[in-house]
């Protein structure tokens, strides 16, 4: 499942597959919609509006084929599908949450339209061009080879075609103390050695923008934060109170690094040439 990763984004597929392992229940259902607007099997920051927003940056709608890396459950990638009648390939790589997944295009009857690939970010298995758009949602924050994963997107992207997608990032103008506290407050990859406008251009795209959702990002978090801690004996009898406790625990110390300036999260778009 792991192979050709190197140590931390192995750690962080394992993360996942053990979120992933409870799959959806009528509680994380009554959570996400609390906190994201919808339950399409969300667990990052993205909410109903964003993920509408990235359909929108992206043009999808009937015909367009969209490439959703890192699509755990299938957020936003099944959502797009079924709310804009595009053609989706949901990749990531815990089994688990594409089971999630699939289960879900097909209670919405959009399987023929959301397919699950298992698939790493930065090996991809699809040819040159076969994608109008590459959107992700909090995914490269945790991931290490940030250019590899943009270059691979850019490979599979058709000329004029966009990639869109949110990332948590450290501030701008940071001293190294705040940007170690930032490293260690945010996701497990949430630095990155350029800003991630010089890596899309590293990576071969043009007309690069970002859009700052900083606000937005710590009003999610405190809305995590919250409504786990309103369940957290019905979490703990679904993960245990050990790791319900722990991610509340990183959870409150995001809340604070975003608090004091140290974290944020934008939206890049950016075009294949």
């Amino acid at each position: 499942m792991t192979g050709g990763m190197t140590g931390s984004d192995a750690k962080a597929a394992e993360l996942f597959t053990e979120r992933y392992r409870v799959g959806p229940t009528d509680v994380t259902r009554r959570i996400e919609r609390a906190v994201i607007g919808g339950d399409w099997g969300a667990n990052g920051y993205t909410t109903l509006a964003q993920a509408g927003k990235l359909g929108a940056e992206l043009g999808l709608g009937p015909g367009v084929r969209l490439l959703d890396l890192g699509a755990g459950q299938g957020w936003p990638g099944v959502y797009l599908a079924t709310a804009t009648g595009c053609q989706v390939v949901l990749a990531d790589v815990p089994t688990e949450g594409l089971r999630s997944a699939a289960a879900r295009a097909r209670a919405e009857g959009v399987a023929a339209r959301a397919v699950p690939v298992s698939a790493s970010a930065r090996r991809l298995p699809f040819a040159a061009g076969t994608f109008d758009g590459v959107a992700h949602t909090d995914v490269l924050c945790c991931l290490r080879p940030k250019l590899s994963v943009l270059r691979a997107s850019r490979r599979v992207l058709r000329p004029g075609g966009r990639t869109a997608f949110y990332t948590i990032h450290p501030a701008a103008g940071l001293a190294p103390a705040q940007r170690r506290r930032a490293a260690r407050s945010g996701a497990p990859a949430v630095s990155t050695a350029r800003p991630y406008e010089d890596l899309l251009a590293a990576a071969g795209f043009t007309q690069i923008s970002r859009t700052d959702c900083t606000a937005e990002f710590a009003e999610t978090a405190q809305a995590w934060l919250s409504e786990w801690d309103a369940s957290f004996a019905a979490l703990a009898a679904m993960y245990g109170e050990q790791a319900v406790a722990e991610r509340q625990r990183k959870r409150r110390a995001q809340l604070r690094a975003i608090s004091d300036g140290l974290l944020a999260r934008s939206l890049f778009t950016a075009t294949r040439p």
